[in-house]
């Protein structure tokens, strides 16, 4: 439950960083591997945070959905 609510921090004191420097974490495409890199986060945040943080962007607008024609990737739309 620690976990989750450390997460939950992350995400919330992370997102504006990663809106601003999108383009920068994700240079091919958008996934968690990039955010971990980027950040260095501890892996048992990071999934959870990370794909939340993709989940927030995708919903946001800044994110594409996983498509076939993107071959099932995300990619950066702005």
């Amino acid at each position: 439950m620690l976990t989750l609510e450390i997460s939950k921090q992350i995400v919330k004191n992370v997102y504006p960083i990663v809106l601003s420097n999108r383009s920068k974490i994700f240079q091919e495409e958008v996934s968690v591997a990039a955010l971990q890199d980027y950040f260095g986060l501890d892996h048992a945040f990071s999934v959870y945070a990370a794909a939340t943080i993709i989940y927030q962007l995708e919903a946001d607008g800044y994110v594409s959905k996983p498509l076939k024609r993107h071959e099932y990737k995300r990619i950066l739309l702005k």
